[in-house]
């Protein structure tokens, strides 16, 4: 901060013109050509002053390396070039207004320059809300376009500087910018994204919300925690960790991919890239890796609130074990900063306060900061194939490429032929096809999730599967590793990394860098080294699962958890939005169907036959064992009024019965839960697809690590599941994929189909029915109010209290989650007379 002040200072009082051995360029000149009133620089028109050093580099044919302390100062002007023939150097001042800059460093980065724009007027950088992309510093989106030179990140030239021979490059400008009317200026990269903007303009502040005074009520195990009292998580511009010269990380922070896997809007003159632009009345949408991943819930697992609560109550119940508890979690949720720490200090722990680190002389800064950038792009994209038993990478225990003899580390993708410059020159990189990162194989490790079960004293008592995502697909019809490819067979990746957008198939380049596409640069790297094709299988990373309760904190709170929701390269701020309605479109297209296959009635009764279809490639719900789904069957008669009903809930998702009173099952009051149902008879009977777990000592749990014994596992199969899975399944892994309790019992539901089928048997007399309808309906809670109830009564830290914050202050209506539940599927039918 301090030297961004000073260097401010230095640019507003130009006294780089005043220093000995400078030099600058012939003119003001531009970066691109003007035409019909649209200017397609990389930069405004500008004019550059260059450093001794970088003078003497020059001068000496660009060899060697240009020193430390090498200064490049670009002045911008408003383009083009052509309103600034024959002004004095007065007048050129009166309307300079902003630079970028150029300072070489090469400690600081392994592109070895530190970066900065300043604009008159402009504050220092700062960590506060709304968490602007930051305007100086090393490791700068800056180096997209810069890392396409052919040395030393710069396209200077002696042909533009004064005195020397030669002529800078010329564009094409037409004289449209002459009519004050017709000019309109495409704004150049930096200045389209909003780098510019003072957070004091923009930020504002976040409107007071009323909490919820029925979920207050419900929830009471903890005193009201009151907005003041809520620890945030770090905001992400904190989370900075770059690739060094001499001494490269395993891990590096997503910010130094957004630049170029972000996308490109259609207010850059080189967008729109990986962007659709808005059309329709709707908001434009980032198809960018980066801008998708980014509000995928693997973006977002080192900042989870969910997850920190979770951790907070294992830490309670299982205090003599906090060091393992603290490592096991984090080997997924914050796996680079955990691995980092234990490639630097092995042995060491990662204890959960290293995220709230941020000083940056603290040694733990830099963990804390891979750690809350989630499950990383330098995560899945650098994970082998060990070929070794299956087992060895359960529990996030996957191997990753290292930095090899010269300090470069692999980059796996899908493709061939990929352009390996600018990555291996500014990262320390280098992108090599893999076929593994397609496979659903490379998923495995962190949704394949084994843990030791500890009583109340501490005491192990066992080991089991917490989650088996994997397995469950591996017993499927869509595996394709343990049997031949069929038809059905679909990998993980084909269902959540989709290559169309509502229907239109989708080809981008991958990357946006200065390339051909560019107008012309000098010192520009050989084309071949820096032509990014397009590709036919571009594969979207929506990464989408359908936990719309966690991405609404993130919309809704996004101070608190420390997110940016507007997109720094395109400008949208639609992201998080697009995120929330792909997870909808995912539940409501691809999650579960149901049907309601026949409705018959006499004088005194109506029974209906309901079909439910599990649509995914592994049980619904799957992941961890708390999520539920559930049915509500209505009967409605001709007034439109429910006679009958199971499975309603009231406005906090807790499911009541016929007279509105919450049902004794839903926080196991007496140990009471519903069991796997085949034919419904009651009201306060209800189809739960749920897991529930009891501790050792009995007692239902959501505690993973107390997961003992299951007393019920109904959720919905995969198609083609079967008793002992596929040939070379083991026998623990189909003990992972089995259902338990009274779903053993139902013939049909083990079938392998898929399906399962209740009847519903309703006494209600003929003429109160009929002319009515009857609707079924599938719902999915991922944070259901027994796990809610777990949590604030098992903890109560500064995980817990945030937590009780965002979910009593939560705001679902309007939203896929009204009512505290997520709509999957709804049929009715009408009652015949």
């Amino acid at each position: 901060d301090q030297f961004e002040e000073w260097l401010y200072k230095f640019l507003r009082e130009m006294q780089y013109k005043n220093l000995e051995g400078w030099v600058r360029d012939k003119q003001v000149r531009d970066t691109g050509p003007y035409i019909n009133g649209t200017y397609y620089g990389s930069h405004p028109a500008a004019r550059i002053f260059y450093s001794p050093e970088v003078y003497h580099w020059l001068k000496g044919n660009r060899e060697d390396q240009i020193p430390d302390g090498a200064t490049i100062i670009k002045e911008m002007y408003d383009p083009p070039a052509a309103r600034y023939d024959g002004k004095t150097e007065a007048e050129l001042q009166a309307v300079l207004s902003e630079w970028t800059v150029m300072i070489k460093d090469s400690a600081g980065a392994k592109d070895g320059w530190f970066w900065s724009y300043y604009a008159k007027g402009q504050k220092i950088d700062t960590n506060a809300y709304p968490f602007n992309y930051p305007n100086s510093g090393f490791g700068q989106y800056c180096v997209r376009c810069h890392a396409s030179a052919e040395k030393e990140f710069t396209f200077s030239s002696l042909r533009n500087i004064q005195g020397e021979p030669g002529e800078p490059v010329i564009y094409r400008v037409d004289d449209s910018w002459m009519t004050e009317k017709s000019a309109q200026v495409a704004p150049y990269d930096h200045v389209a994204q909003g780098a510019g903007a003072d957070a004091a303009k923009v930020a504002k502040s976040k409107p007071v919300i009323e909490a919820n005074a029925e979920f207050l009520k419900t929830f009471n195990a903890i005193p009201r925690v009151s907005y003041r009292d809520v620890e945030p998580i770090p905001p992400l511009t904190y989370d900075h960790v770059v690739a060094g010269l001499h001494a490269p990380t395993q891990f590096v922070t997503s910010d130094q991919c957004l630049s170029c896997h972000g996308g490109l809007s259609d207010a850059s003159p080189f967008g729109p890239a990986m962007f659709l632009p808005p059309a329709g009345g709707q908001k434009g949408v980032n198809l960018s890796p980066y801008g998708e991943w980014n509000w995928s819930m693997m973006g977002l697992a080192g900042r989870d609130p969910i997850f920190y609560a979770q951790l907070e109550s294992e830490l309670n119940l299982h205090p003599t074990h906090t060091d393992e508890i603290q490592n096991t979690c984090f080997t997924c949720h914050g796996v680079m900063g955990k691995r980092q720490l234990a490639i630097d200090h092995p042995g060491e722990t990662f204890e959960q306060d290293i995220v709230y680190t941020t000083t940056p002389g603290d040694p733990n800064h830099k963990y804390g900061a891979l750690a809350r950038d989630g499950i990383s792009c330098s995560v899945c994209h650098q994970i082998v194939n060990d070929e070794g038993p299956l087992e060895q990478i359960f529990t996030g225990e996957f191997e990753v490429s290292g930095p090899d003899e010269k300090g470069i580390s692999s980059i796996y993708g899908p493709f061939d032929k990929p352009a390996t410059l600018a990555m291996e020159s500014s990262l320390g990189m280098k992108p090599v096809k893999s076929d593994y990162i397609k496979s659903s194989r490379l998923c495995a490790s962190c949704h394949v999730v084994f843990l030791p079960i500890y009583n109340s004293a501490g005491e192990k008592v066992g080991e089991d599967f917490e989650q088996a995502t994997y397995l469950e697909w591996l017993n499927s019809t869509y595996d394709n590793e343990l049997r031949a490819h069929t038809t059905d067979s679909k990998t993980c990746q084909g269902c959540h990394m989709p290559g169309e957008y509502h229907g239109r198939k989708l080809a981008f380049r991958i990357a946006t860098i200065q390339d051909q596409t560019y107008p012309e640069a000098e010192h520009l790297a050989p084309i071949a080294d820096i032509t990014v094709p397009i590709r036919e299988e571009f594969r979207r990373h929506t990464l989408s699962g359908i936990n719309i309760f966690a991405l609404e904190m993130f919309n809704q709170f996004d101070n608190i958890l420390g997110v940016r929701k507007t997109d720094y390269m395109t400008g949208s701020d639609s992201g998080l939005l697009s995120a929330i309605a792909e997870s909808n479109r995912l539940a409501t297209e691809e999650t579960a169907r149901v049907e309601i296959l026949k409705v018959e009635h006499n004088d005194e009764q109506l029974s209906a036959e309901v079909k439910v279809t599990n649509l995914t490639g592994h049980r619904f719900p799957s992941g961890v064992s708390f999520r539920r789904a559930f049915l509500e069957f209505k009967v409605i008669d001709a007034q439109n009024t429910v006679v009958w009903a199971s499975g309603r809930t009231n406005s906090l998702g807790i499911i009541v019965d016929g007279d509105g009173n919450q049902l004794p099952s839903e926080f196991f009051e007496d140990q009471s839960y519903q069991p796997h149902h085949q034919r419904i008879t009651r009201q306060d009977a209800v189809q739960i697809y749920e897991e529930l777990v009891k501790s050792p000592e009995d007692e239902f749990t959501t505690s993973f690590l107390s997961l003992k014994c299951k007393v019920k596992d109904n959720r919905l199969l995969p198609k083609g599941w079967t008793r002992k899975g596929p040939p070379g399944f083991k026998e623990a892994w189909a003990h992972a994929t089995k259902p338990a309790g009274k779903a053993w019992d139902d013939a049909q539901f083990l079938d392998g189909t898929g399906i399962d089928t209740i009847t519903y048997v309703v006494n209600l007399p003929r003429h109160v029915i009929e002319g009515g309808t009857v609707v079924a309906s599938l719902y999915y809670q991922s944070i259901p109010p027994a796990y809610l109830k777990d949590r604030f009564t098992s903890a109560n830290g500064k995980s817990t209290r945030r937590l009780h914050y965002l979910t009593s202050h939560l705001t679902l209506a309007g939203t896929p989650i009204d009512n505290w539940k997520l709509l999957i599927d709804s049929k009715s039918q009408r009652i015949s007379p």
